[in-house]
């Protein structure tokens, strides 16, 4: 508890530190002063949690500075030490809200009383008002766990000016799998696109179970379209700056008091994303109106495709291969579809190629199967075509594994097929040497003698291969190529590739074209 001592005589004012000490260690004293001036700009300096005051002082009187102290809306907390049994002082005092009213000379159990019933009445406001804080508010409502009765309306009400009553606007940011990455990075950039400009008060909350950012935009004015501003200013600076991919969702609450319910709702709506373009900021409303549309329309497979990618399998022509299923995200904004209907047409797609690529081999089927599935908890396409490009790697290793070379010994090959497959997860010669059971030592050198490359070589390679080929047959910007290629910096990757190539990658796309 912080105190300041306002006392005119100096031995009461200087003892009170010391006994104050010895009543409780956690009682500080943040300064003295010798009148009712020097008082009152201390407290105003100091804030104190409590003032121990005398009445009768020069210049200003204690009554005096409290009372200009309460006209200031200062609520500390205030015991009297007076010499004086007048009951005009204490009537006054009390009317000016103190805690105690103590005669001098001081009596310690008493002082030691009031003391232990000021800190107490701290404890209980301080309780209050975290039951009452704008975090302990939201945070109830997004957890569904409020149940607000007339009262605590008036309390927030009065001190906040809203209800959770009252209509808010909701904005839902999705980052999946670089959540813990780019949380902070995200919500910064939220604050500093949206600053001052808009008439609104708002409330940001982390949500590491969604691996989402949500927003509560509350007491807008009533003339000022958020979601136009948001859509158009401020999400579109925030993804070409974050160049990840993200998800983002709006929708307008009837109450503060329903978020749980309507967050519920916006995050099972995801996967609608990938009816959009990305970064699009997409109204729950308007998926509702796309889920009319849909159930009044045919669906449709895109079986053409599927065809020409089989054709592309069987004569190994990988260029056609990724063509065709880079085509699909476009398909479906030509023919939209639920989007668990579109994810188990994509699963149906590439399945359909596994079996064309060779798919009984060693009893491969289960690797297929577990990058397939991972499609149906996707949002995004930018998540599928990465697990896409992961299972049509697989599958081409399956076909390259049908005539492996006899000089190569089957530890090796195994460690390439693990290098092929995971090369763009930062796989490193320890997990493999771990997977295949052998020291780091004898692997690397047993790699080294039998394929003439180092293993940092091959993974390099491989990478500047698949770099090559998206640069060649996708519109990807070169952040995504990065990640897709297994690298976590484009700034690096274009390094490594120049190194390589003799050009950057961007030099190398336009010589394609």
């Amino acid at each position: 508890m912080r105190i300041v001592v306002v006392e005119d005589e100096a031995p009461i004012r200087e003892g009170m530190a010391k006994i104050l000490s010895k009543i409780n260690t956690d009682y500080k004293v943040v300064g003295t002063a010798v009148d009712g001036e020097k008082g009152l700009e201390l407290i105003r300096k100091e804030r104190p949690d409590l003032v121990i005051m005398d009445i009768r002082m020069p210049r200003m009187t204690g009554l005096e500075m409290l009372l200009q102290l309460r006209q200031e809306q200062n609520k500390c907390k205030v015991i009297v030490l007076s010499a004086y049994s007048d009951f005009d002082y204490a009537k006054q005092a009390i009317e000016l809200g103190i805690e105690n009213y103590l005669l001098k000379p001081i009596n310690i159990v008493e002082l030691k009383n009031a003391l232990q019933q000021v800190e107490a009445e701290l404890a209980k406001a301080q309780n209050q008002d975290r039951a009452f804080s704008l975090e302990y508010i939201f945070n109830s409502c997004i957890n569904g766990q409020l149940q607000p009765d007339d009262a605590f309306h008036k309390m927030t009400q009065e001190k906040y000016g809203f209800t959770v009553r009252d209509s808010a606007e909701i904005m839902l940011i999705w980052l999946g799998e670089t959540y813990e990455m780019q949380i902070e990075r995200l919500k910064l950039m939220i604050e500093q696109g949206v600053g001052q400009r808009v008439s609104y008060s708002m409330y940001m909350q982390e949500m590491e179970i969604w691996q989402s950012l949500v927003i509560i935009f509350y007491k807008n004015s009533k003339d000022t379209s958020l979601y136009t501003y948001l859509s158009e200013q401020v999400l579109p600076t925030v993804y070409k700056r974050m160049k990840i991919p993200m998800v983002s969702m709006w929708k307008e609450s009837e109450e503060i008091c329903s978020v749980s319910s309507d967050l519920k709702e916006m995050y099972t709506h995801l996967e609608w994303a990938l009816l959009y373009e990305e970064g699009k900021l997409i109204r729950v409303s308007e998926i509702e109106s796309k889920q009319e549309s849909i159930q009044n329309g045919i669906e449709k497979y895109p079986m053409e495709l599927e065809e020409q990618a089989k054709k592309s399998m069987l004569i190994k022509d990988k260029e056609q291969l990724k063509y065709c299923y880079h085509q699909l995200p476009q398909y479906y904004q030509d023919n939209p579809q639920f989007p668990m209907t579109i994810k188990k047409d994509i699963i149906r797609f590439f399945w359909s190629l596994a079996k064309v690529g060779g798919l009984k081999i060693d009893g491969k089927e289960p690797d297929i199967q577990e990058k397939l599935n991972q499609i149906s908890g996707a949002v995004c396409w930018f998540q599928i075509q990465k697990i896409v490009e992961q299972t049509i790697q697989i599958v081409q290793n399956l076909e390259e594994e049908k005539t492996p070379e006899e000089h190569t010994s089957a530890m090796v090959q195994k460690a390439q097929q693990l290098i092929l497959q995971y090369y763009d997860q930062g796989i490193t010669l320890e997990e493999i040497a771990g997977k295949l059971v052998v020291s780091e030592e004898y692997l690397s050198t047993q790699f080294k003698k039998e394929t003439g490359m180092t293993f940092s070589e091959t993974v390099r390679k491989y990478r500047i291969e698949k770099v090559k080929k998206l640069l060649l047959e996708t519109p990807f910007k070169l952040n995504q190529i990065a990640e897709l290629a297994g690298y976590s910096d484009s700034k690096y990757m274009s390094k490594v590739f120049k190194e390589e190539v003799g050009m950057l990658p961007s030099e190398y796309r336009k010589s394609l074209h």
